[in-house]
């Protein structure tokens, strides 16, 4: 490769890099916000606005094999984080840790959702979650 064609592979990576920069950006915000309004209504006892920023299949979870509606349900989840420690995005999956909780979200086309709530990390194992879908 010759210093020319190093030059212009540089200048392509870092116009490429600038643009991921800039398109992540707005999604770890939009995650973040999405995360802790679930988490803050959940903590206040908001079940209906906590279950509407549920996926389909998180709501599903919340219920169970019983009866019982999700916004009755999702009160009882043990949400106790309110300090954001970090956000990741990979494409349409994200997680973010609040205080000693993961949230996991899925990019829909309604926009971000949480996926899974209520969740601690198990030594040697996946996640244990008290909302999952």
């Amino acid at each position: 490769m010759d210093r020319r064609s190093l030059g212009l592979t540089v200048a392509v990576t870092a116009v490429l890099g600038g643009l991921a920069g800039c398109q992540s950006s707005p999604d770890r915000s939009e995650v973040q916000g999405v995360a802790v309004s679930f988490v803050t209504a959940v903590q206040a006892k908001q079940g209906q606005a906590a279950c509407a920023l549920l996926t389909p299949n998180a709501k599903e979870s919340v219920s169970g094999a019983t009866d019982v509606p999700c916004q009755t349900a999702i009160v009882n989840v043990d949400e106790h984080g309110d300090q954001v420690h970090s956000v990741q995005v990979w494409g349409d999956a994200a997680q973010v840790q609040l205080g000693s909780d993961t949230v996991f979200l899925r990019r829909l086309s309604v926009g971000w959702q949480v996926r899974a709530a209520g969740c601690q990390s198990q030594p040697k194992a996946a996640y244990k979650c008290d909302v999952d879908g």
